[in-house]
């Protein structure tokens, strides 16, 4: 019995840990001269520990996906617009530098100094979604970022958790912000 306890133990400590890896900065909506444009930002809880996985040769993606929703009251909320962000991560053993791709860049951010490689990439990310005008007045929207951080080879639906050395499917981080126009 005592074994049982133990092993769910720390399979919940498990699952906590996985879920604290990143963290989200919540999303903020703005006209940017006539587009609707979704801000926020990613910060990794674990720097030490996705430290060592990417020296001992991790190549991770990170991806959000955020939606843009209008909320009915009785019947399917309806998709207005999305927009996916997707980074890979890794590290060069020849230059000792830590590497990003990012979507809107040609060539790889590089730093020795992980920290201030995630602030420069991840801590504030831009997220078009349509033109302005696709919000009306008087109604109600909700925005949902989603954020997941698996192995650039690793099968959709399959996590790779930098805690744990597991294949298991993980929980995803979920952001909601729930706005009337």
């Amino acid at each position: 019995m005592s074994l049982l306890l133990a092993g769910l133990a720390v399979f919940l400590f498990a699952a906590v840990a996985q879920a604290q890896t990143l963290s989200l900065m919540a999303p903020s909506i703005a006209n940017d001269n006539g587009s609707l444009v979704a801000r926020y930002g990613v910060s990794v809880v674990e720097k030490p520990i996705l430290k060592g996985e990417l020296e001992d040769g991790a190549e991770l993606v990170l991806k959000c996906v955020i939606e843009l929703f209008e909320v009915s009251d009785y019947w399917v909320d309806s998709t207005v617009s999305s927009s996916e962000f997707e980074s890979v991560i890794s590290y060069d053993q020849l230059t000792k530098e830590f590497v990003m791709t990012l979507p809107d860049r040609d060539n790889p951010l590089r730093n020795e100094d992980i920290e201030a490689l995630l602030l420069d990439g991840w801590s504030s990310i831009k997220a078009s979604l349509g033109p302005w005008n696709v919000l009306k007045h008087g109604q109600k929207y909700s925005l949902r970022l989603i954020t997941t951080m698996n192995e650039v080879d690793a099968p959709e639906g399959i996590s790779r958790f930098l805690y744990f050395w597991s294949w298991d499917a993980g929980v995803d981080n979920t952001f909601h912000l729930n706005f009337t126009f």
